[in-house]
């Protein structure tokens, strides 16, 4: 294999862009005796760049003027641009006969793929023809990707640009983006269904830096012990949203704590130390650039994205890998690639990013735990060997693509349907889920996600524990706001729905119920409420756990399972925990006979007015109660039941994994 590497990167995108995230592999691949090579912007010779100067001034001339909805100078600037890379890639491709062409961008695709044309009938070159595919490292289309970095485009331009793009993709020998959300993004822009078995999403591997005692770190840098600093990471244009942060950084100003932003990357300073200066803030931003970016990640204290999108965010990556308290912007693929590890926060949104930024300043332990947070999960991160043999696999057609990571470095089938039925052949005939023996005296603690749902999901087993003397605390975590839609009721909804849920909880005989008062349908995973409930079940010292499911088809029942999980393990997996099924059945490990509590159960649900004004959750509950029912299957045992999903300390993970990828199904089937 002789392998040749196409960007259009300047000399500055590849100290922190793509040619950083790509350096690692061609190394490995050269030490495997791979012959591979690189080719970006600073490959293209003078005279073909003032040649693509004077195409561009003739074609701004020509047709510049047609263009009203299209901001046509940057565009074409851009395409003709990735067009003579494309070229540059053919010429190489052709002199040093390579095999394989990977193109980190469409545009560059198609002018190899044109290019290569003309050199095979020009020069006769015996047949000799090079595998190509394309990279797209925007999140979703690259007409999209165009118009957020700042070319503006109209709707005919962004449909034109959409199906040529569309038809050189379709043409590839393979298609990767760097994330899975990104492949799905992709496929959705261009309308192409189902995706193509040649498209996969392989991420870039686990950054190695180098690590530095944080003493030795802020001697070498000059900044002194007390500050708190915060770095930001990136080229100077405006999707990164630095004007943003310094305007947040401001805020800070009136804290007790000192600190300093220092901003690491290239382009044009000057807006921002403009801006800085208007803040009174021009003594508290600095700038940097370096190519040991693990002394600035050693020496920070808390590392800031704030951008309005991003495909991958290797930067972001990099700072949890490093072990730094990190705070994102939740934009394209940075919630897969960053996970639990950081902080994250809607873009564009002001308030949201001084609040959190305040609260990392002030709280030496919340960024404790935003470290440990970041270490742990930037374990599971896939190698550069595993990721290496992914790329290897993608370019020989996917032969031998057996890559196997907790994230899905790649896609493809890992298993062949003659294993599976192997697999399939040693199982049980029917594994129903035998009955759940209850406790006496013991401590339950249950999360809902919203008043009713504890009933619906297992009133009939709270009833059941009550009876036995256990002690049953509820937490109810949103606060039912938007129960009721179309306006059925003129007091105001959230009490409405309290008085309910305890009135509830009254026939069920529980008396100790808590509301978060999270906002209903906007929930999110934020060190307030992680902190509320690590101190809930530290103090309640529960014996037994119950959440709902991910499997649910509500986004605030998933959220906050994960939220409970998340706690269950970072406190050592101590009580027994079980999911409960309200919106979505659950692949089941036990099942309680509540047949004798089932008049509790529907009397507790009567009480629920509101939402039953909305849906007939009674007969509902009822149905799925009597269809679990036939899991009880000893003599004796009733007609009604609940099912539960049991957790254990070592295959929690595991099993998670497997069950969000069925969950995320849900959204992009």
């Amino acid at each position: 294999m002789k392998l040749l590497m196409v960007t259009r990167e300047s000399q500055a995108d590849k100290r922190y862009g793509l040619g950083k995230s790509l350096a690692p592999l061609l190394a490995e691949w050269q030490q495997r005796g791979i012959e591979v090579s690189y080719l970006c912007c600073a490959d293209a010779s003078a005279k073909s760049v003032a040649t693509m100067r004077l195409i561009h001034r003739w074609l701004i001339k020509l047709g510049g003027c047609c263009f009203t909805e299209t901001e046509i100078v940057p565009l074409l600037w851009g395409l003709l641009e990735r067009l003579n890379m494309g070229r540059l890639a053919a010429k190489v491709m052709a002199r040093e006969r390579y095999t394989h062409v990977h193109c980190h961008d469409p545009i560059i695709a198609a002018g190899y793929r044109w290019f290569a044309r003309l050199r095979f009938l020009a020069q006769l070159r015996r047949g000799h023809t090079a595998r190509w595919g394309v990279t797209e490292h925007g999140f979703g289309c690259y007409a999209e990707a165009f118009h957020v970095d700042g070319a503006r485009l109209g709707t005919k331009m962004m449909r034109w640009l959409r199906n040529w793009e569309a038809k050189i993709l379709t043409k590839a020998h393979w298609v990767m983006t760097p994330t899975q959300s990104g492949l799905l993004q992709l496929a959705r822009d261009l309308s192409l269904y189902p995706i193509p078995s040649t498209w996969r999403s392989i991420y870039h591997p686990r950054p190695v830096l180098t690590h530095y005692p944080k003493t030795e770190a802020r001697q070498q840098l000059g900044w002194p012990p007390a500050t708190i600093y915060i770095i930001a990471v990136g080229r100077f244009a405006p999707l990164k949203q630095f004007p943003a942060l310094i305007q947040a950084c401001a805020s800070l100003s009136k804290a007790g704590k000192p600190w300093q932003l220092v901003l690491i990357g290239e382009g044009d300073r000057s807006p921002l130390q403009t801006l800085a200066v208007e803040l009174s803030v021009a003594d508290r931003l600095s700038f940097a650039v370096s190519d040991d970016m693990g002394l600035y990640y050693s020496a920070a204290d808390i590392y800031v994205s704030t951008s309005l999108t991003e495909s991958f965010g290797l930067a972001n990556l990099e700072a949890l890998t490093m072990g730094l308290a990190a705070l994102c912007t939740a934009v394209g693929g940075v919630p897969e690639v960053v996970g639990s590890g950081a902080y994250l926060i809607p873009a564009q949104n002001p308030r949201a990013l001084v609040t959190a930024l305040q609260s990392l300043v002030e709280s030496r332990p919340l960024r404790h735990y935003w470290q440990q947070r970041a270490q742990l999960w930037c374990q599971q991160w896939p190698e550069l060997a595993q990721v290496a043999e992914a790329y290897l696999a993608m370019y020989n057609d996917g032969q031998s693509l057996k890559v196997s990571s907790p994230l899905g470095v790649a896609a493809g089938l890992s298993t062949a349907f003659s294993e599976w039925q192997q697999e399939v052949s040693q199982w049980s005939l029917c594994p129903l889920p035998p009955a759940l023996e209850l406790p006496h005296h013991a401590k339950i603690l249950l999360i809902a996600p919203h008043p009713d749902d504890e009933t619906l999901g297992c009133g009939g087993t709270l009833a059941l524990l009550r009876q036995r003397g256990c002690q049953v605390k509820v937490v109810i975590v949103t606060d039912g706001g938007r129960g009721d839609p179309l306006g059925y009721i003129t007091e105001e909804v959230v009490s409405k729905r309290q008085r309910e849920s305890l009135a509830a909880m009254t026939v069920l005989g529980i008396e100790e119920v808590i509301f978060l008062g999270q906002p209903d349908g906007e929930y999110q995973h934020t060190p307030l409420v992680a902190a509320q409930l690590q101190t809930l079940m530290t103090d309640y010292a529960a014996d037994w756990l119950f959440s709902p499911s991910i499997l649910d088809y509500h986004r605030d029942h998933v959220a906050i399972s994960l939220s409970v999980m998340e706690t269950w393990v970072h406190l050592g997996c101590r009580e027994r925990f079980f999911w409960y099924e309200t919106w979505a059945p659950i692949p089941a490990t036990w099942v309680v006979d509540i047949s004798r509590v089932l008049a509790l159960k529907q009397q507790a649900t009567q009480c629920y007015e509101l939402p039953l004004k909305y849906c007939d959750y009674l007969k509902a509950c009822l149905g799925m109660a009597n269809y679990r029912g036939l899991y009880l299957v000893e003599a004796g045992q009733g007609e009604y039941a609940e099912a539960f999903l049991e957790w254990s300390a070592g295959s929690w993970q595991e099993v998670l994994e497997e069950l969000m990828k069925i969950r995320s199904f849900h959204d992009h089937p």
